[in-house]
């Protein structure tokens, strides 16, 4: 499903027949899923485009359309990409959306299938300070048009190759078990039409759990010097986020994300969930830097 006409999944294998739908648009939903058995849904709500989307438009009364559209058509399943839970998740609208969301799968009549992951490797090791991570695909978050991403990036996107910097939430001993948007896909696509899937969450994230210190270690043998962590504390994110809420409401989700981060992160053992779906070796850290790191993007 695409929001606007001409629009293309570039790096898509096979044909794909492209639809109209948009989480703003109910009638455009109801189309979208007409004679659809499978709804495989990752849409959401961090950094919404245009003045009319919010976090709360788009993962309860956009989701809510979406779902209803979906049991009205008769859709055998719905996979929806989550986030882990933790206490704090009120704070972060982006948790406190998908729990929304969850909760009403979990009543709908048509089977679902919820995958949470933590922090996706594409997108964090972009935010500590290193572009040159950038992931090759078109479609990548980083890449994408917001200008919260775009100021993100101009203010730190250069902090490990020219300052020898990088930002840790929580600081240099928190870490993840980052998981690449690569992976997710495979993961979530892995659960359509399969039995051990039906009406079951989910919870895994990558192959390894790693830390912030081991990451700027990554990053130094790439630039060739030693690089240092700047703790980013849950406190200072959380400040930022209450600050710059009435201005830039994308902002402090972003914010609300990085306060998150570096409160909590899921240590799952995602290897059981590997054989079980019989899914591919999953990309660690240090494979993803190898396969996208790219110095001349500065």
């Amino acid at each position: 499903m695409i929001r606007r006409e001409g629009a293309k999944i570039h790096g898509a294998v096979g044909d794909l027949e492209y639809v109209l739908g948009d989480l703003a648009d109910v009638a455009s939903l109801r189309r979208a899923v007409t004679d659809v058995d499978f709804v495989v849904s990752s849409a959401n709500s961090i950094i919404p485009s245009g003045k009319t989307l919010s976090v709360k438009r788009i993962s309860d009364s956009g989701y809510e359309a979406l779902i209803a559209a979906a049991e009205k058509a008769g859709v055998q399943q719905f996979v929806q990409s989550s986030v882990p839970k933790h206490p704090i998740e009120s704070t972060v609208p982006e948790l406190a959306g998908k729990r929304l969301i969850e909760q009403r799968l979990q009543s709908s009549s048509m089977a679902s299938t919820i995958v949470r992951n933590p922090a996706f490797m594409d997108v964090w090791l972009v935010m500590a300070g290193a572009r040159q991570a950038i992931g090759a695909d078109p479609h990548a978050t980083t890449r994408r048009p917001y200008s919260v991403m775009k100021m993100w990036q101009y203010m730190m996107g250069d902090l490990v190759v020219k300052h020898r910097l990088m930002i840790a939430p929580g600081g240099r001993e928190q870490g993840s078990v980052f998981i690449s948007t690569y992976d997710t896909a495979q993961m979530m696509a892995s659960m359509v039409g399969h039995p051990n899937a039906v009406n079951r969450i989910i919870e895994a994230g990558g192959p390894e759990w790693i830390t912030w210190a081991e990451i700027a270690d990554l990053f130094a043998q790439k630039v060739g010097h030693s690089v240092k962590t700047i703790s980013m504390p849950a406190w200072l994110a959380s400040m930022g986020q209450n600050t710059i809420q009435p201005l830039m409401p994308s902002a402090a989700n972003v914010l609300a994300l990085v306060k998150f981060v570096a409160t909590w992160q899921p240590r799952w053992d995602s290897q059981p969930i590997v054989e079980e779906f019989n899914l591919p070796k999953q990309t660690t850290v240090s494979d993803y830097i190898e396969r996208n790191w790219n110095i001349r993007c500065t």
